[in-house]
């Protein structure tokens, strides 16, 4: 697939894997949205630590995967969506279910509906091993 010039939003832009994936598709010749997750301080993650000649070249939009309407926003005229499944604390899985899979399935399904609704030409998602045994505690 050709990436150049193409426009992608990167949902967890503001993680390890979504700030260096959002370095490899500026170099790809891609238009990019970085989706962080917002907070008080507004900072944003990883990226944070980009050179600024770098974060000039992106788009970033502070919301929370987990709100449907903030997620049509964000993919709203965007071409490809790579959606490097949310994390959210593993060890606030145990007691913290419901954020935890609020974050990763509900956002997930945000985006996969979100994408359809808008005719966005792919999506891809990203998983662990680690993240599909955890899902299997709530089975």
């Amino acid at each position: 697939m050709q990436l150049s010039g193409k426009k992608v939003v990167v949902t967890g832009a503001d993680g390890f894997i979504g700030s260096h994936l959002v370095e490899k598709l500026l170099q790809e010749g891609c238009k990019v949205k970085a989706f962080c997750y917002y907070n008080s301080f507004n900072t944003w993650g990883w990226l944070d630590s980009l050179p600024a000649a770098t974060l000039k070249e992106v788009e970033i939009f502070t919301g929370d995967i987990r709100d449907p309407y903030g997620v049509r926003t964000a993919l709203k005229g965007n071409d490809l969506i790579f959606h490097p499944r949310s994390s959210y604390c593993y060890s606030l899985r145990y007691h913290s279910p419901d954020n935890y899979v609020d974050t990763n399935i509900k956002g997930t399904l945000n985006v996969l509906q979100a994408a359809r609704d808008m005719n966005i030409e792919k999506v891809l998602v990203t998983s662990t091993r680690k993240y599909m045994e955890q899902l299997s505690m709530y089975r």
